[in-house]
């Protein structure tokens, strides 16, 4: 009888340990969860539960129809405004005078009477005649980007299309008055454009007629690019051939153009 009472004892205080152990197992268990949760940074916890963003505001366009202006000879046309974060885009196509590298570098965009400054331009298509008797068209949205060449484009009328970049205009400013006025052109060959430009063979051939027996060249050396008098040629120190020399190539590669071509881009 004391046997089996022993052992009903027994029983219970197993019976009590084990629950006792399970207790502090599951307290343990729920200590650690918390102290994860604890350690967890300010940005896990913005991962774990992310924000929904607002979309981006897509750029705002106002296309053109007859927006034409003529100074000098020269036709230029806007054919879009855009308003893109705090900046406006004026897209602007205009023939080419000549095959030097010509490019717009003074223009002002006033917005009810008040002026916004030019940050530049940045080239979108074109087709060019060079010196050297070649023409190209560009297209800088194409990918990948290749020079299309043929004697053909020789037939068609040069011209390019640049967007215009105004910084720090209003919001709204497509609601309000705009006015454009393009003032000033200039010529200057990008470095990949250089000698193509300059086309030293026609230069050469012109000053031959004094210069009997003359030779030129056009060349790069440690990222500088130049023309010369070639060393074989019997001119190269003459002061006379080398002024002319200097004379040519000045007016092949550069140039100056003022102007004013206006228009009201106004919303109708």
């Amino acid at each position: 009888m004391k046997t089996k009472k022993q052992r009903i004892v027994t029983i219970l205080l197993s019976a009590i340990v084990i629950v006792g152990m399970t207790f502090l197992l599951n307290l343990l268990i729920g200590s650690s969860k918390a102290e994860v949760l604890k350690a967890k940074s300010p940005n896990e916890l913005v991962e774990a539960n992310p924000a929904v963003s607002e979309p981006e505001q897509e750029p705002q366009k106002v296309q053109f129809n007859n927006k034409i202006a003529e100074y000098d000879g020269l036709t230029m046309e806007v054919l879009s405004i855009t308003s893109s974060g705090n900046d406006a885009i004026v897209e602007v196509l205009w023939e080419l005078k000549d095959p030097r590298d010509w490019k717009i570098n003074n223009a002002a965009l006033e917005i009810d009477s008040q002026a916004y400054s030019y940050e530049g331009f940045d080239l979108v298509e074109g087709l060019f005649h060079y010196a050297d008797g070649t023409a190209c068209k560009i297209d800088t949205q194409k990918i990948p980007q290749e020079d299309d060449c043929s004697s053909e484009f020789l037939q068609e009328t040069p011209y390019r299309v640049d967007r215009l970049t105004f910084a720090n205009v209003p919001d709204d400013f497509l609601n309000r008055s705009i006015q454009l006025r393009i003032l000033g052109l200039t010529a200057f060959p990008s470095e990949s454009e250089y000698c193509k430009v300059l086309n030293i063979e026609h230069i050469q051939k012109t000053m031959q007629d004094d210069f009997p027996g003359l030779e030129l060249e056009c060349f790069e050396e440690d990222g500088f690019q130049g023309y010369r008098i070639k060393e074989s040629s019997p001119y190269v120190n003459d002061e006379k051939a080398l002024a002319l020399l200097s004379d040519h190539a000045v007016k092949a590669l550069f140039g100056n153009m003022a102007g004013i071509w206006k228009f009201d881009l106004t919303a109708d």
